[in-house]
């Protein structure tokens, strides 16, 4: 979207090996290219390139605003701050998922907290994608920010990719009740109860339901742990990994499921739920604030901790083609009344940047 926007000259700051290098190439941008470590694999250098580096590319290139996408940035911007907030984790304490990781993970997320309430007090404005989370960060970091200075945009799921759809090659059955879980393994992400799940449904002697998963064994040892698990009949029968999904195949792997399940501890806005909503599926998630806040009436809601509810659920929609349709219709609606495009939040970037601008500039 910003290629419609050539009036304006852009310093791109990209992790390295992430993917976007790919993205950037197709552009017509008028831009800058400078590659960053990754937080997640060094975390100091990260905390010097932001700290350091960043502000000496930000005076040399003679940038008017700064825009960071990634939680957790410098902490002493030398011009107007625009930092996007999507990392549920530091506003759940309550989540489980803190109760299912190890020490050291933990540990991690402190330090990054610290890091972020550091970010919050150098912005100028925080963008949140809901209405739930603006609420849950100015509960949780009320002495770093003030109420006025937190923005709402929602992200978009449209268009998909800027590649042209193809399809994916997977042999389906037309008696099988396909249900998708586009995520890679994150703890958060609770894959497991997709097996307790199965488990509740092979006691209920309910055949012809398969989840349809994304996982690459190499991303993550739990992730492969996991794999190795659903892997083993009978459980096996309702699974079949997909691995990496190219995102022009994905419209293709929609359109041939039934329902999309969304089964996190924890979500900012999430891809799928914006997927599922574009295509008009039902939707299976967790009853959790993040999740009604943007499915609406589209979804179906159930506790985390409840199993067998899912499964009870998942059958019943298998057998009901009626409420199926029912549950189409409403997320259709729900699209219509809730997704954006790219070019809108683009749009909406822009003009909070010359806000700040302007404001600066004022003052």
């Amino acid at each position: 979207s910003l290629e419609n926007h050539p009036e304006h000259e852009y310093l791109i700051i990209i992790p390295v090996d992430k993917g976007f290098d790919y993205i950037l190439e197709k552009s017509r941008l008028p831009f800058t290219v400078i590659r960053k470590p990754h937080r997640k694999t060094s975390f100091l250098s990260r905390l010097w390139f932001d700290n350091v580096q960043l502000p000496r590319y930000i005076r040399t290139f003679n940038a008017d605003v700064l825009i960071s996408l990634t939680n957790i940035s410098t902490f002493f911007p030398p011009i107007p701050h625009i930092l996007l907030f999507h990392h549920p984790h530091f506003v759940y304490p309550e989540s489980a998922y803190y109760r299912i990781i190890g020490k050291s993970e933990k540990f991690r997320k402190n330090l990054e907290k610290i890091c972020f309430r550091m970010t919050l007090r150098g912005s100028t404005i925080t963008v949140v994608q809901t209405p739930v989370s603006k609420e849950r960060l100015i509960k949780y970091y009320a002495p770093y920010i003030k109420p006025e200075a937190v923005r709402v945009i929602p992200h978009s799921a449209i268009p998909i990719t800027p590649e042209p759809a193809r399809s994916f090659t997977y042999s389906y059955d037309k008696n099988t009740f396909y249900l998708f879980s586009p995520t890679r393994y994150y703890p958060h992400k609770n894959l497991e109860l997709l097996e307790k799940i199965a488990q509740k449904l092979i006691d209920m002697n309910i055949s012809g339901i398969k989840f349809l998963i994304t996982l690459e064994a190499a991303h993550d040892i739990r992730g492969a742990r996991f794999l190795k698990r659903i892997s083993r009949p009978p459980i096996s029968e309702y699974f079949d990994n997909l691995g990496f999904i190219p995102t022009e195949c994905l419209e293709d792997i929609y359109r041939h499921s039934q329902a999309v399940i969304v089964q996190s501890l924890l979500e900012s806005q999430s891809f799928s739920y914006l997927e599922a909503l574009y295509f008009h599926k039902p939707i299976l998630t967790t009853d959790m604030d993040f999740a009604h806040v943007v499915c609406g009436p589209a979804a179906q809601y159930f506790s985390p901790e409840d199993s067998e509810a899912w499964a009870e659920g998942i059958a019943e929609l298998k057998k009901n083609p009626l409420k199926l349709k029912e549950m189409k219709r409403v997320s259709a609606a729900r699209a219509e009344e809730y997704l954006v495009t790219s070019e809108e939040v683009c749009q909406a970037y822009l003009q909070l940047a010359e806000e700040v601008r302007l404001l600066s500039k004022n003052n």
